[in-house]
């Protein structure tokens, strides 16, 4: 359901995290402290440790607070002592809703809200499928922070999938909603080039490039025009560099300035993730009508992007001969490729930023209504 663009209640709305860093979760994060501002609530956004990262551009009406709580990395005498400073804080300014999207600071948010008449929020940004694989002290250290994640008041899920991962209880409490487009205009016509791009962090583990690089080269032979391009850094640059070894068609092009640009006209956007939130690498291409191949990856991310044969291809992940397929698909129907490009651009009006806002603002206005009423 879509609600007024204004709130219902002028909600006083207190947003949490380390700092402001590069991340995708911190950009969404400071998206939807703006996009809450611009709805006429009361907005607060507070980070505790050093204020080294300052990225994302903040609206002028957010009341910015700095504690020096931490240093980075953090600890467990750090925790107590935020929680305790937080809980200060929130007791103090009576906020309706205080909000945090990364682990470190959702312990210490829930933690801070207890006793308090604040609502406590999570979104879980991740994968939690991919964190209840991990093994020894990691996986001790994930499962005490599933049981603190357990005790928030409400909580926000990407996709369905990964809502699904928790218990019951949590389910009840959850809303999913999806990550906006940041629809990217084209600056030229569509003219398909005999390109095959990759825009994501130089990541083996997570982003299996060498999975894509691996595909490429049992179809590279059959197609010489073909060339594979990958747009982005990260520390497994080198890594991959050694495995395309001396191909003089597989360019690692670094981090791009433009990214409409650089893949705008290309033949294919190949996404090759194990697990990913939602790929907004991806929602970009489709937004701008590139042909889209993806990993199924989780949770259910870029399956719920394309939701249809009609608007890209999903193959398994980690599968090189699933990819090299899908890509010769795309090759040898071009037109095919074209018109899934073209279909897939309704991602435009189905994450448009104003459907997004408002079902951010109707689950805060719910909450607050709900707990003033009680």
């Amino acid at each position: 359901m879509i609600i007024s663009t204004l709130s219902v209640f002028n909600m006083r709305l207190l947003f949490v995290n380390t700092d402001l860093g590069y991340g995708g979760a911190e950009k969404m994060m400071v998206w939807v402290a703006n996009q809450m501002a611009k709805l006429g609530n009361d907005v607060t956004f507070l980070t505790y440790r050093d204020e080294t990262a300052n990225y994302q551009p903040l609206s002028s009406s957010i009341r910015r607070i700095h504690l020096q709580l931490e240093r980075n990395g953090g600890t467990i005498l750090g925790l107590l002592k935020s929680s305790r400073v937080l809980h200060k804080h929130i007791k103090k300014e009576r906020y309706d809703v205080a909000i945090a999207f990364l682990s470190p600071s959702q312990i210490r948010l829930i933690k801070a809200c207890k006793g308090t008449e604040t609502i406590s929020l999570v979104s879980q940004r991740g994968d939690p499928y991919y964190k209840s694989q991990q093994s020894g002290i990691r996986r001790m250290v994930s499962k005490w922070m599933n049981k603190c994640f357990g005790e928030a008041d409400a909580y926000i899920f990407q996709t369905r999938q990964a809502m699904l991962y928790y218990p019951q209880y949590i389910q009840e409490k959850g809303t999913v909603i999806a990550n906006p487009i940041n629809k990217l205009p084209r600056t030229a016509p569509r003219k398909a080039d005999k390109r095959i791009v990759n825009v994501a962090r130089l990541d083996i583990k997570q982003k299996r490039q060498d999975v894509l690089i691996e595909a490429f080269r049992m179809i590279s032979d059959k197609y010489p025009d073909y060339i594979l391009e990958f747009y982005g850094s990260g520390d497994d640059e080198q890594k991959l560099k050694q495995m395309a070894g001396n191909h003089k068609r597989i360019f690692f092009k670094g981090i791009t300035t433009n990214v409409v640009e650089s893949i705008q006209n290309a033949s294919m956007f190949v996404l090759t993730s194990d697990f990913e939130g939602i790929p907004n690498a991806l929602l970009e291409a489709m937004s701008l009508g590139v042909p889209c191949i993806s990993t199924d990856c989780s949770p259910g991310g870029a399956a719920m992007l394309i939701d249809s044969p009609d608007k890209g291809i999903l193959v398994e992940k980690g599968n090189p001969v699933a990819l090299a397929a899908a890509m010769e698909q795309y090759i040898m129907n071009p037109d095919k490729a074209e018109l899934c490009g073209q279909q897939a651009q309704d991602v435009n009006n189905i994450y448009n930023e104003e459907q997004i806002a408002s079902q951010w603002n109707e689950v805060f206005n719910v909450l607050v209504k709900n707990r003033r009423h009680e």
